[in-house]
């Protein structure tokens, strides 16, 4: 590419670079004098693209030496790299220094989240887009042709399949994944902590299913690296989405401080059974570390069999005193931060939290503002006992055709309530260990 009075330029269709193609480059100073060769280039990060930031130039051979450019002292990059600087003007030294981010070192064939098709990929070249005299960091190429690129095979293997198909996709189909998408999960090998964070928004925007999924296809290190970075409600979700073995390897590597944070913010029921299955040791220290009106709740619902309503309630929902009008509860609701948006029903109790009815915020919202709400329940109470077993929930829910039932004591003092998704995991529990196993050999 000539150089031009401006530094670095490049023609339309040479607008873009790849780092394996600068990489081992020559590096020439001012007078076209060999300095050595690229090592690797240090980036900074903070914008959607982050641009190149640092030169690392290795020289000599076997006893190596490195030294630093800062980018806006390259002249132009051609067949070599050029740099505006004599050799003997640069800082050379036996190691190069310490660098936040490397291209080549953290990002070639390290694992990334794609957060636009919520898959893990592995990273085999770095595609890098020409602006001005700088490089930006534009997408990551996951395809194989990358791999044969960074190989050196990369005329030869298109040859070939150039021969055989010259509307292969591999030759017109680069497999580039944007970096706006991409997370990724192991930066820092040493100390195993994520030095990349992109916006919280695109990673809790992955359903905490799909996203437990794509931890799994981490090794335990890159999984802790990137679960470390997610906010706490996001990690709650997905925690409640792992199998018990595995949630209880993510806790032995979590500092029990950060464990207890994450089991206080899942849903009551699930943070039972989880408690419930751990040492007792270990669930009495979570619970020690928790807040205390939470662990409170937690404690009195393990006191109650795992297939019990007792054992299978959530304390999450929202209770409605007796003596509110439809607005004043329809303005308690509002003022409400809890996410129960899948519990359609709210409960309404006495002064010493005995159930009185259920009602729904459509009832609540016909109904004439002054109206005492009890005007606004429905006819029947429909509840369960807090020794009931998995069956009767499953029927009383069936007959009444509700997505949500109250728990109660022999007082009818109101203790929790079973949802759906609750009876249908434990169903479905029964139902797999029930199911035959094929014979051995087919």
């Amino acid at each position: 590419m000539p150089q031009t009075t401006t530094g670095i330029s490049a023609q339309a269709g040479e607008m873009f670079i790849y780092l394996s193609e600068v990489l081992h480059k020559e590096v020439l100073d001012a007078d076209r004098k060999l300095v050595g060769k690229v090592w690797d280039i240090s980036v900074k990060f903070g914008e959607i693209y982050p641009k190149t930031d640092e030169l690392i130039v290795r020289l000599g051979h076997p006893k190596k030496q490195y030294a630093s450019v800062p980018w806006g002292e390259i002249s132009a990059i051609e067949e070599e790299i050029i740099l505006k600087k004599k050799k003997g003007e640069l800082a050379i030294v036996p190691e190069p220094k310490e660098y936040e981010i490397l291209l080549r070192r953290d990002i070639l064939d390290q694992q990334v989240v794609d957060t636009f098709n919520h898959k893990v990929r592995r990273v085999n070249d770095v595609h890098l887009l020409r602006v001005n005299q700088e490089l930006m960091v534009a997408h990551v190429d996951i395809g194989l042709r990358g791999l044969f690129r960074r190989l050196g095979w990369e005329k030869m293997v298109d040859f070939i399949v150039r021969a055989f198909n010259n509307k292969s996709p591999y030759l017109n189909k680069p497999e580039l994944v944007s970096w706006k998408c991409v997370h990724p999960v192991a930066l820092n090998p040493a100390s195993i902590t994520m030095k990349l964070s992109i916006s919280q928004k695109q990673l809790s925007s992955i359903p905490a299913a799909d996203l437990g999924e794509l931890m799994l296809d981490l090794n335990l290190n890159q999984r802790m690296a990137l679960f470390k970075t997610l906010e706490i409600k996001t990690k709650a979700k997905i925690f409640e989405n792992l199998e018990f073995e595995e949630q209880k390897t993510m806790l032995n590597e979590l500092d029990k401080k950060d464990a207890a944070l994450i089991v206080n913010n899942m849903s009551s029921d699930e943070a039972t059974d989880l408690l419930e299955r751990l040492p007792k040791n270990s669930a009495q220290n979570l619970l020690t570390l928790m807040e205390s009106a939470r662990a409170k709740k937690l404690s009195t619902l393990l006191g109650y069999s795992g297939d019990s309503a007792g054992g299978l309630m959530s304390t999450d929902y929202i209770q409605l005193a007796e003596n509110m009008t439809a607005e004043k509860a329809i303005e308690f609701i509002k003022n409400q931060t809890r996410e129960l948006e899948n519990i359609p029903y709210r409960y309404i109790v006495d002064d010493k939290n005995r159930l009185k009815g259920a009602t729904t915020i459509r009832k609540l919202l016909f109904a004439q503002p002054q109206d005492n709400i009890l005007k606004a329940t429905f006819p029947k109470i429909i509840q369960v006992h807090l020794h009931d077993g998995v069956k009767e929930v499953a029927f009383m829910m069936d007959k009444y055709k509700v997505s949500s039932i109250p728990v109660v004591d022999e007082n009818k003092t109101l203790h929790g309530i079973i949802t759906m998704d609750d009876i249908l995991s434990q169903v479905i529990s029964i139902a797999w260990r029930k199911k035959p196993r094929a014979p051995k050999g087919i």
